[in-house]
């Protein structure tokens, strides 16, 4: 439901069906081809990053004709700054990408640019890769201001 979307209620906006693969380059929106080192399939889910005009930025299903922009980066509610995509496969681009872009960001409209993580923590805030890097409970407790019970 496309008003689920909007509202949040679908967990859509924050993070990405995995893509197959994410480009290296421009690339023409149609057909099959092959895209960091991989074959696309028909319905296969490609991160379109690099495109000229950053307005044709986002996530398509790869086809034999034109490529559609998939159901979950298709609408103005569908993507906002900090959206994390993991690529599966490719030479180069496999990992975690994520939406650099202010929001709002309109489909079709804005220039949507995406950079790549350098690991999962690198798009959790710094407080939390603290935490999340705290080796022991007492640590962990510290980081949090929270007293040790008992």
């Amino acid at each position: 439901m496309a008003d689920d979307r909007r509202y949040g209620l679908i967990g859509n906006t924050g993070i990405k069906v995995p893509v197959r693969v994410a480009t290296t380059a421009a690339i023409t929106l149609n057909g099959l081809q092959t895209v960091d080192g991989v074959a696309l399939a028909a319905n296969d889910r490609v991160l379109v990053k690099d495109q000229a005009s950053g307005v044709d930025n986002g996530i398509y299903l790869a086809d034999t004709g034109d490529w559609m922009r998939t159901a979950d980066c298709d609408g103005s509610y569908d993507l906002v700054k900090g959206s994390l995509i993991k690529v599966n496969e490719g030479s180069t681009t496999i990992g975690f990408w994520y939406c650099t872009t202010t929001d709002p960001i309109v489909i079709g409209t804005t220039s949507i640019a995406f950079a790549q993580a350098s690991t999962v923590l690198a798009v959790v805030s710094a407080f939390m890769q603290t935490v999340l890097d705290d080796t022991t409970a007492a640590a962990a407790r510290a980081t949090l201001g929270a007293a040790e019970s008992g």
